[in-house]
């Protein structure tokens, strides 16, 4: 069977994702403070085996990020994200079996100090992950090879560094697959922070997307010597 593109991107995506959440959820269960190492480690992976395909982004924060810099059009950020979701979910589904219900859930409490926290925390880590995934997978220096490693080490510092009090998402796809999960075994709690977990990866996103516009005048550069001049 010949599947086209657009199919073998979304298969990508899907199995990306799947993996690592899944990873998210075990190594959380199997090695507690010590899982952002087999975390970073996997994303590192995922992103060196399918960024050929799709690009490698198992994010909706980094496909949004994609399209604030034109890089991803409208139709496929809309397919991604359903898809990365779709994954997170079938993903913790999985762990579920495995475990059980009772996974670990990306959450905070509920005075207006830790959600705070959380929403900075969240916020400058996807920027962070933003930039990092646009300036070595989409700038001019793309041909390099470590741009899988340093997009992994990058999700490693982050959930080392605020994992232990914000749940270290930094991706709405990892953060609803697993709350959605969390709640068919009757820990329906965390969702009341669903809209943290989507508003600041996404904010992050934005800004790390701004400021790649700002950053790379090269890309523009080139593009407007590309154009003809128009007389009159």
């Amino acid at each position: 069977m010949v599947w086209s593109h657009e199919t073998s991107e979304l298969v990508a995506e899907f199995v990306g994702t799947f993996l690592f959440v899944l990873t998210i959820t075990l190594a959380t269960i199997g090695i507690g403070s010590l899982a952002p190492l087999a975390i970073g480690f996997m994303l590192m992976a995922m992103v060196f085996t399918f960024g050929y395909i799709s690009g490698g982004h198992f994010n909706p924060a980094i496909t949004f990020a994609t399209f604030i810099t034109r890089h991803t059009p409208l139709r496929k950020l809309i397919r991604y994200v359903i898809v990365q979701v779709l994954a997170g979910i079938m993903s913790t589904l999985y762990a579920s079996a495995i475990v059980g219900l009772d996974v670990p859930v990306p959450t905070t409490d509920t005075n207006i100090v830790a959600v705070w926290q959380s929403l900075l925390s969240e916020l400058v880590y996807t920027f962070a992950l933003a930039c990092v995934v646009l300036h070595v997978a989409y700038s001019r220096q793309r041909t390099n090879s470590f741009y899988g490693f340093a997009i992994g080490m990058t999700l490693m510092a982050a959930a080392f560094s605020v994992g232990g009090f914000t749940g270290g998402a930094f991706n709405p796809a990892v953060a609803t697959g697993i709350q959605l999960v969390a709640c068919f075994g009757g820990n329906c709690s965390p969702l009341i922070f669903t809209w943290m977990y989507w508003v600041a990866p996404m904010g992050g996103a934005f800004l790390g997307g701004f400021a790649y516009n700002l950053l790379d005048t090269n890309s523009r550069e080139t593009e407007t010597a590309a154009v003809p001049a128009i007389t009159h």
